[in-house]
């Protein structure tokens, strides 16, 4: 057996006997039942992993929680810059045919 794998195994028979110790101490959570969340994987570079680490540990909250409000938040813009657009873009559709239909309605022998 490797040192390593003896560290390992202190490690574990350690943990196992915090574990037995403490088996009675109320836990400081609640399970809330079935989540609607699912898990994502997402690949970044590593310098903006640790930057990611960096702005989350600056306000106090995890990577991961940061992580995800700021991905819900680009969504949302996305979502709404979408609807903008198509807005505009209808708006700019009935201009258009309004002119069309006045520029016919002139035109000569109309």
């Amino acid at each position: 057996m490797t040192k390593r794998d003896e560290e390992l195994l202190g490690k574990l028979a350690a943990e196992a006997e915090h574990a037995e110790s403490t088996r009675d101490v109320e836990l400081e959570y609640r399970r809330r039942g079935p989540s609607r969340s699912q898990v994502y994987g997402l690949r970044l570079p590593a310098d903006r992993i640790e930057q990611l680490r960096r702005v989350a540990h600056a306000r106090g909250v995890e990577p991961s929680v940061l992580a995800r409000e700021w991905v819900i938040a680009r969504l949302d813009e996305a979502e709404h810059s979408r609807d903008d657009a198509h807005e505009r873009w209808e708006r700019d559709m009935r201009r258009a045919t309004e002119q069309l239909r006045h520029l016919l309605d002139e035109r000569p022998g109309a």
